[in-house]
């Protein structure tokens, strides 16, 4: 199930890399979610069918559903981040992180693209340093 709403995860301190892509027309990327890029580097949300590399976490909303590719900029951010990820267990860090949704991740792969790799689990839950 995609997000519907903005997501706010724990974050761990981190001089974290913030990047800026245009969102693909007709496009909502929501706050916290996981983003994809498409061929044409237009940002998009991880599970659209375009998607060719997962590069992120979206900063905040950027809501492009009514405009064209770049009307809208999202800001992307590469950081270590609290996710959810039912299973892991501690024989799993350094394991790869694969996104079924743009708040839905897992450890199989199937056709799925990779986010990041699991940095480490403690009592928080699952943190997740993204690629």
């Amino acid at each position: 199930m995609a997000a519907t709403d903005d997501i706010r995860s724990k974050k761990k301190p981190t001089l974290g890399r913030l990047y800026g892509y245009p969102v693909l027309a007709g496009q909502k990327i929501f706050g916290g979610t996981a983003v994809g890029i498409t061929a044409a580097k237009a940002a998009v949300p991880a599970s659209h069918t375009d998607a060719v590399k997962l590069i992120g976490f979206a900063e905040s909303r950027a809501d492009n559903t009514g405009g064209a590719t770049g009307d809208v900029y999202v800001t992307i951010e590469k950081d270590v981040r609290l996710i959810p990820l039912a299973g892991a267990a501690v024989s799993n860090i350094a394991a790869t992180v694969y996104a079924s949704a743009d708040d839905t991740f897992t450890l199989t792969a199937g056709s799925l693209l990779a986010l990041g790799k699991i940095d480490a689990i403690d009592a928080d839950g699952v943190w997740l340093s993204t690629l």
